[in-house]
């Protein structure tokens, strides 16, 4: 979208976030934290439609838990949101040197290793506790290139794209395709996908998360199969009382990929659904992973 059709109302928006922005990145980490968590509870007691949509997807993903429970997750999920949503300040703003003392990193060696095969890194993430920090970490290791979903508003996602390339990542819309994925990879250099979120079935493949069918995207697969550049999870985990972040590297099984989209897809979300459960209130339980079914089952998000 040009500039000249930026709406007088995407520009309040985003002028809005700018100052939200700017006020948050100067708050000591726990205040930001005290406040974030406030702001979460405000949106859940607020908003009907994202409170229905994640409680659904609790109901769905942990059919174990009592109501009691599950309430109470939803409630932490919520404090989870509002954190992340104000430390993009802190993560856009701040200081270089302040953001990498607040990461603390395990499985290092797995990414050496992954980069010492010298065809490139898929980094594979989720929409899971401080997925920014990924995207800004990934950066500091080296050249790195991310795939993103522009959003709708053409004033904040050009501060969101400052944000997220201020310390050298490169950010791809999804809409140019994997061509410069393609490209980065035979560089030798490192790409970010988050491939967790529901896709159009005519685009990937049903498998298992939670044990329900879920549209799953083939791509990091396919990229890895084409290239041979071998693929490393990465998830950053929020620490309590805005303490900073806890990025672990995983590899993938050696099998993976293995030809098979459906197994691998398989492979994939079992990967996915083990690091939720370690911090399942930090999992953006307000999207329809659920959405796309196979033909013939029901709508599982039809009130």
């Amino acid at each position: 979208m040009s500039e000249a059709t930026v709406s007088r109302r995407h520009r309040l928006e985003a002028g809005l976030a700018r100052l939200v922005l700017a006020v948050s990145a100067r708050l000591p980490a726990a205040l930001r934290s005290r406040l974030g968590r406030g702001l979460g509870h405000l949106v859940r007691v607020t908003l009907r439609r994202p409170r229905r949509i994640a409680a659904r997807n609790l109901a769905l993903c942990f059919p174990a838990l009592d109501g009691a429970a599950r309430a109470a997750l939803l409630r932490e999920h919520f404090c989870q949101l509002g954190e992340a949503a104000l430390e993009l300040g802190f993560l856009w703003r701040g200081a270089r040197d302040d953001f990498e003392r607040r990461v603390q990193v395990e499985g290092m060696e797995h990414w050496h290793a992954a980069r010492a095969q010298g065809k490139g890194v898929i980094f594979l993430s989720a929409h899971l506790g401080s997925w920014e920090s990924c995207v800004l970490y990934g950066s500091l290791l080296g050249r790195f290139s991310a795939l993103y979903m522009p959003v709708h508003n053409p004033a904040f996602n050009r501060l969101m794209v400052q944000g997220r390339e201020r310390f050298g990542t490169q950010l791809i819309p999804k809409d140019r395709g994997l061509r410069p994925l393609l490209s980065a990879l035979k560089r030798g250099e490192t790409v970010g996908m988050l491939a967790d979120q529901n896709v159009d079935p005519s685009e990937g493949v049903f498998a298992p998360l939670f044990g329900i069918p879920a549209s799953t995207s083939y791509t990091v697969a396919r990229l890895s199969r084409r290239t041979g550049a071998p693929v490393i999870n990465a998830f950053c985990y929020r620490l309590p009382h805005g303490r900073g972040f806890r990025l672990v590297f995983r590899p993938m099984p050696t099998d993976y990929p293995s030809g098979d989209d459906v197994r691998d897809a398989a492979t994939m979300n079992a990967i996915l659904e083990a690091a939720i459960r370690e911090a399942p209130a930090q999992y953006w339980w307000v999207h329809r992973r659920f959405k796309d079914q196979p033909a013939g089952q029901p709508d599982l998000y039809a009130d």
